[in-house]
């Protein structure tokens, strides 16, 4: 069963989410710089766990790669990160686990850095403290490496762009000879949606 989730009431997603298995990291937490520039700063943030997705070609109506793309977008970005609409991460931190390697979440530190940038102005700061660009490979295409096979749906569900929360039973057959684990599973949006599996015989 998948839960797709809106990320923007101003677009439309199509049924995936990535699915996986995930191992432990630590995170930490405390207050951000008084006054924050994207340079030095937010750039720093969006390129771990916003670029992913805000960035041509991916599934975000926007990127977020260089000042002149976030600025016009830096109150959303506060009002979004301070309700933890974004990043989508949507773990309960109270119950269980809550601590996973590849998180993408904000620390408590991230998101008042944000809030900082944005309520002093959102400067760009010294152009010279930007970290080099993120590079981006067709091996990100699947966070989880080089899938062993691709399956598509036989039909693509659309995600109404307003409602809430729904759950889609989705059946496919991967059309496996023989008994295999699983070693990780990841679903896509797309045109058609894709199901991508890594896998290996018992």
């Amino acid at each position: 069963m998948i839960r797709m989730s809106r990320i923007s009431s101003n677009y439309t997603l199509l049924a995936g989410s990535v699915l996986g298995f995930i191992q432990f990291a630590a995170l930490g937490a405390d207050t951000g710089p008084k006054e924050a520039t994207f340079s030095k700063d937010i750039a720093p943030i969006l390129q771990r766990s916003c670029q992913n997705c805000h960035r041509p070609g991916s599934i975000a109506p926007m990127p977020l790669l260089t000042y002149k793309d976030a600025r016009p977008w830096a109150r959303s970005i506060k009002e979004k990160v301070v309700t933890r609409v974004m990043p989508p991460w949507h773990i309960d931190r109270n119950i269980g686990v809550s601590k996973f390697k590849d998180d993408p979440s904000l620390s408590e530190t991230e998101i008042a850095t944000i809030v900082s940038w944005v309520d002093h102005g959102a400067p760009e700061g010294n152009a010279a403290e930007m970290p080099p660009p993120r590079q981006f490979t067709d091996l990100d295409q699947w966070h989880i490496g080089k899938p062993d096979i691709v399956i598509s749906m036989p039909k693509a569900y659309v995600l109404k762009a307003k409602g809430g929360d729904e759950y889609y039973d989705v059946e496919v057959d991967p059309g496996f000879t023989e008994d295999v684990y699983v070693q990780a599973l990841e679903t896509k949006p797309d045109s058609v949606s894709k199901w991508c599996i890594t896998a290996r015989p018992i």
